[in-house]
């Protein structure tokens, strides 16, 4: 069988720059394509060690793991070692689902797969069946970490958040928590419920005084439609109403910001559309450990 190094090293590039942008996004890390792709060029350069025999001590698994390290400093320059270490493992488990998908896939629709002194051997492997492994491993890497991430991981965890309106920041640390779905009524968009105080400098002062003012955990309809019509040329307000927020029934006051960043240890998400605020005119945490309650689909 010839083998066709260009080739066997475009093939590499290409799955190994999908499986670094796999890890981009279930790691929510920053992080440049020029970046990805010099290290997906760094992991294919290194299967050339395969076709010279006084190399082969480099197929241990000592230097496999230093190149795996290389790869991830390459693709993201993590600053914390809890942020490589994190990268490191979304890493190898996204590696791992990626080659168990394809070989199942191929073992399932072909027979050409046998075991030979310990190795396995492909015959007729197909780019129809790397497409379709590829596809499958995407989407079981990004359910699979939603479902832990989502449902088992995301009681009790705070995050900083900040909301940025005309040019003006506010930085506030924010609880993921799973019971708050609150959505817009209409666009359906998900809300970050967040105390008045902590984003007071953001808003008109019109805005201001209408909460300073009004101490009830939501305001009625006229005082929300007459501010509206007051500030429209500076701020687009919205109404959304909620049902679980100290009272059965109610109605917030909430905009819609110009850019927000979510992330912590370096690991940041910029979120430019799709999310509203919520003001929320009283206290959401007795001892002040956050100001916000952050939407988990918001994550992702």
């Amino acid at each position: 069988m010839d083998i066709y190094v260009e080739y066997l090293l475009l093939e590499n590039v290409i799955i190994n720059y999908i499986i670094l942008y796999v890890v981009k996004a279930v790691s929510r890390t920053d992080s440049k394509k020029i970046r990805l792709f010099i290290a997906a060029c760094v992991g294919s350069l290194y299967t050339l060690v395969i076709f010279f025999p006084s190399l082969h001590f480099m197929t241990k698994f000592s230097v496999k793991f230093s190149i795996s390290i290389l790869i991830i400093i390459l693709a993201f320059n993590p600053e914390k070692f809890s942020s490589f270490m994190r990268l490191l493992a979304v890493f190898y488990t996204t590696s791992f689902v990626f080659a168990g998908a394809i070989l199942g896939l191929f073992y399932i629709f072909n027979s050409n797969l046998y075991l030979k002194n310990g190795a396995f051997y492909i015959q007729n492997f197909s780019a129809e069946f790397l497409i379709l492994g590829i596809s499958l491993s995407f989407i079981l890497v990004k359910y699979i970490f939603e479902f832990l991430q989502i449902r088992l991981n995301k009681k009790n965890i705070l995050t900083n958040v900040i909301i940025n309106l005309n040019e003006k920041n506010a930085e506030i640390v924010a609880l993921v928590d799973t019971g708050n779905s609150l959505k817009e009524p209409i666009s359906q968009n998900p809300v970050i419920i967040v105390e008045f105080y902590a984003i007071k400098e953001l808003l008109p002062e019109k805005v201001q005084d209408v909460f300073i003012d009004n101490k009830e955990l939501s305001l009625d309809l006229d005082t929300i439609s007459n501010i509206m019509v007051e500030v429209n040329d500076e701020i687009k307000l919205r109404v959304i109403p909620f049902k679980s927020i100290g009272k059965e029934y109610g109605i917030l006051l909430g905009f819609k910001p110009d850019k927000i960043i979510i992330g912590n240890d370096g690991c940041e998400k910029k979120i430019k559309e799709n999310v509203l605020i919520g003001i929320y005119n009283n206290k959401l945490s007795r001892d002040d450990n956050y100001m916000a309650l952050l939407n988990p689909e918001i994550l992702y």
